[in-house]
This record gives structure tokens, sequence and C-alpha cells, in this order.
């Protein structure tokens, strides 16, 4: 946990996201947080991240207040802190100006300041397909489900998901493997397209003969 301690307290929402990445499990203190821990967890450019990670001193009205955010993400080449927020509450006069003070401070210390609302995270049918595929994260693939797909794809640049678990199926292989894929990132599909039978699936590893030409 953080260094806040999280607690629920009145009408707040909070929960534990099962977090593959990090190993381990991450609060949230509010729906929106979960939502947006679900595309932490399937960027390819995240490597880690973390709950309530730190105190931020500011000064107001010549006092001073401590500042904690929601996450600090660590990416291939940035880190950031990131603050998650409803849009009517992002753009209220309180967390604009709360905001305006401690993004300099972050900046200093080397991080993006942003800030992301109920707007990005909450994308249809993206954020759908992001819950979908991640039920299945856990589902082991195997070098010889990858060398299938190789001959799958070898004289094919796309296939349906449904022609895939229809394959698959006729080697005993179950759907979960099929989706598992698309979350390893070795099979890619459109998130921004309802995901189904009907979604056209392209192989995002080179094939092995093209490899060998290349190498």
């Amino acid at each position: 946990m953080g260094v806040r301690r999280i607690t629920n307290g009145g009408r707040k929402v909070i929960g534990k996201f099962p977090s593959l990445k990090m190993g381990k499990m991450l609060w949230w203190e509010s729906q929106l947080e979960r939502d947006n821990d679900y595309l932490i967890e399937i960027d390819p450019d995240v490597l880690s991240y973390e709950e309530q990670p730190l105190k931020i001193r500011y000064f107001l009205d010549g006092k001073v207040h401590w500042y904690t955010p929601d996450l600090r993400v660590v990416r291939q080449d940035s880190k950031q802190i990131i603050e998650v927020k409803d849009e009517e509450h992002a753009n209220s006069p309180e967390y604009i100006e709360l905001f305006r003070r401690v993004a300099p401070i972050c900046h200093r210390n080397g991080y993006e300041f942003i800030v992301v609302t109920d707007s990005t995270i909450r994308v249809q049918p993206r954020l759908d397909n992001v819950k979908l595929i991640y039920k299945y994260a856990k589902t082991l693939v195997t070098s010889e489900h990858q060398m299938l797909l190789y001959t799958l794809f070898s004289d094919k640049g796309s296939l349906t998901l449904g022609e895939i678990s229809k394959w698959f199926a006729s080697k005993g292989i179950p759907d979960g493997i099929v989706y598992s894929l698309i979350y390893n990132g070795i099979l890619s599909v459109d998130f921004m397209r309802p995901i189904g039978k009907g979604t056209a699936v392209t192989l995002s590893l080179p094939l092995l003969s093209q490899r060998r030409k290349t190498a």
C-alpha cells in the first residue's frame, strides 16, 4: 500500500485490483481508478506503477499543504505522476489550483504530471474490450501455441477471431488461449471496435521465415 492509508469511510467505494504487471493487489479508491488500472495493465509501454506513492508538499495562502497523487507510473522513456478524477471535479476551481501548484514540483523532479478523466478512461468499446481480454491474462501461452499460429498465418495477412478459435478448437485448444495471445501482444486487434468472432486479427510478431530472411 502507498503512503496514504485507504479506508472505506462514508460513501467512498474502495477495492483491490489484481495487477499481473506488478504481481500483487493494488488499492483503488474509485471505480474510475479501477478502470484506469485496466488500461495501464494492458499498455506495453508501462514498466511499473504504484498507488498513492508519495506525498508532495506545496504552499497555498502562506500555509503548507500535502498532496498524495493516485499513481506513479514508470514508462519506457518517462516517469509520470497521475491523478484520476472525473471531468467535473478535475475542472473545478479547487482542483485546477491544486494541479497548478503541484505540476511544476513534479516537473522539477523528473516527472510528467497528468490528469486523466472519465472522458479518456471510459472510451467505449475500448474499455470493455480491455476488460474482456484481461480475464484471460493468466491463461498460459506455450511455444506450441505460437508455432501453431505461425503455421496458420504462413500465407495470410489477417484472420477473424472466429477462424482462429475454430482452428485452435480442432487442435483441442480452448478459446481462452486466443484471448491470452492478444493480451500478450502476440496477436493484434483494433480495441476501438467491439471484439467478437468477426474481429480482424493480425500476427504482431514476424513469421519465422520472415525473421530468417532479415537476420
